[in-house]
């Protein structure tokens, strides 16, 4: 009966814990613009899948991307559709999916270390890692690739001791999804973890038909909208293939994210502080660990660490799923120490988390170019007077330095969506241009943005928009599955004579045209029908 009850007050607890981040994730959600240059083209084309109501054919400003499938632009699509086009509406759903993979990290922890005080700090330990709450608050496939990828781990885990098929039908659905938000990338986390996961005593047995089933079901879901693209158009499988597997993991110069190879060795621990260094302190507890809990970590750890550290292609959002492993482990760990290491870790993570906030309370003042507003320095007091009352009221334990690193996180997030609205031109945003159309009156004319990819501002406006291609690479489009000469509407490039008499005709039409910094001399024709000018942050608006 006792367990009974601690059982409900820990699941009262973690319902709690969801509700407060919910709430805490929402707030002001809105208040900056869509970055560029990530969360801009995600934005984007969801905003023009969801305007067009083509669900299959993403658009980038009106020319075909198929850089990724579509499941994130749905999602997003979805969140605009309820909320509006806004950044509230295309951000909503990304903060849901923080929430699922925060419970699921809890989920996971319970089927393997069977301990809801080990469940309930890994839950907390991972909604407090910086590279988590990144991939939240800023729009791409990886925060919601990771929710499926943790699904997929948690119904083999509860798949494996009973043997129930329902369980084996899910892990399948959500390797399904997983590939269809980024492609075969996400079945390296799951399957590694599926191969490392063992049991002392299973019971019951799926038969060979389900597996078989389950099998083929994956099969036809994740290479649905794949195959149907080959179908229309036999490029994509080169496409597909060579560019977006062989091309993206050899070749650095394919998508201009080449990193050097000890890329994740270096800002996996940094953005994962303080529990990264409490991990390296005490890594000689893990032998402690049982052999399987050692083969599942090796495999949910390691050896994707060494396949993404040889890849060509680096982010650190693409290694989400490890800080989940991570986030596993430190929590196996703190249980683990003695009061005498759990004093000494308290102290560190005090002494960090207060170091921190005495850096936000002082931004205001140091040399970073921010504008920070007057408020935030009393958030950032708000920050230290809590952490000090944590520390002066709670007893040494795992309690009170989680329960620090949550408090500090909730008031993060506030100051954090504050300072980047403060910061439009820092960010990359191309709020405060669209503002300046919308005070002139400006935004029923047709936008010509020189020489740049600016979703940021076709999403602000809500319109599309024409881009004038000249020499920057980021205009180097993809249109060779367009099927009609529509494209041409909305690309025009300035050494192509026929494109080069349309940009005449077209800003002679009360157009309003954009560069990033000056003209150079030889395209000052370009502005000679607008009378006025307007300089935004390193933008220029002639109208």
């Amino acid at each position: 009966m006792k367990r009974t009850l601690a059982g409900m007050q820990d699941h009262t607890l973690v319902a709690v814990l969801l509700l407060v981040l919910l709430l805490a994730l929402l707030y002001n959600l809105g208040g900056w613009g869509v970055i560029e240059s990530s969360e801009a083209r995600y934005a984007e084309i969801s905003r023009e899948m969801l305007v067009s109501g083509d669900w299959l054919y993403p658009r980038l400003l009106g020319i075909q991307h198929f850089h990724k499938p579509p499941v994130t632009y749905l999602i997003s699509a979805a969140g605009m559709g309820l909320f509006g086009v806004n950044e509230f509406g295309v951000r909503f759903f990304l903060q849901l999916s923080l929430l699922a993979q925060a419970l699921l990290v809890y989920l996971i922890a319970m089927e393997v270390f069977q301990s809801r005080k080990i469940a309930i700090t890994a839950f907390v330990i991972y909604v407090t890692f910086p590279a988590v709450l990144i991939a939240a608050r800023n729009l791409t496939t990886d925060s919601f690739l990771t929710t499926f990828e943790l699904l997929a781990i948690w119904a083999w885990l509860r798949y494996k001791p009973e043997k129930k098929v329902g369980w084996l039908y899910l892990f399948y659905l959500a390797l399904a999804l997983a590939f269809l938000t980024k492609g075969p990338v996400g079945l390296i986390f799951p399957v590694l973890v599926a191969i490392g996961y063992r049991v002392a005593h299973a019971t019951g047995k799926a038969s060979v038909s389900h597996h078989f089933i389950a099998f083929l079901l994956f099969l036809l879901l994740s290479a649905s909208w794949y195959v149907f693209l080959m179908w229309q158009d036999r490029q994509f499988v080169d496409y597909f293939f060579l560019n977006h597997i062989v091309k993206r993991y050899t070749s650095p110069e394919t998508f201009s994210r080449s990193e050097p190879w000890w890329f994740y060795i270096a800002y996996i621990p940094l953005l994962s502080l303080p529990w990264s260094a409490i991990l390296l302190l005490y890594l000689r507890k893990l032998r402690l660990l049982s052999t399987n809990h050692k083969r599942l970590f090796f495999l949910w750890l390691l050896v994707p660490l060494l396949f993404f550290s040889f890849s060509s292609s680096k982010l650190i959002l693409y290694v989400l799923p490890m800080l989940a492993g991570i986030a596993l482990l430190v929590s196996w760990l703190l249980h683990q120490l003695s009061p005498k290491e759990l004093r000494i870790v308290s102290l560190f993570t005090f002494l960090y988390l207060g170091l921190l906030g005495i850096g936000l309370l002082l931004l205001r003042w140091l040399p970073t170019g921010l504008y920070v507003p007057l408020p935030l320095v009393g958030l950032a007091v708000l920050m230290l007077v809590v952490l000090y009352l944590i520390w002066r009221f709670a007893e040494i334990g795992v309690g009170k330095i989680t329960a620090a690193a949550l408090a500090f996180t909730l008031l993060l997030l506030p100051y954090s969506t504050h300072l980047l609205g403060a910061n439009p031109e820092q960010i990359k945003s191309s709020e405060e241009m669209a503002n300046l159309i919308r005070e002139k009156g400006l935004q029923n004319r047709t936008i010509v943005v020189y020489d740049r990819l600016l979703p940021s501002l076709a999403f602000e406006l809500n319109k599309d928009i024409v881009s004038i291609s000249d020499q920057h690479h980021s205009l180097i489009r993809e249109t060779q599955f367009e099927r009609d000469e529509d494209w041409r509407n909305h690309l025009l490039r300035i050494q192509d004579k026929q494109d080069s008499v349309k940009i005449q005709a077209l800003l002679q039409q009360q157009a309003v045209l954009i560069s990033k910094r000056a003209l150079p001399e030889n395209r000052s024709w370009l502005i000679a029908p607008f009378e006025n000018r307007k300089e935004v942050g390193v933008w220029i608006v002639y109208y």
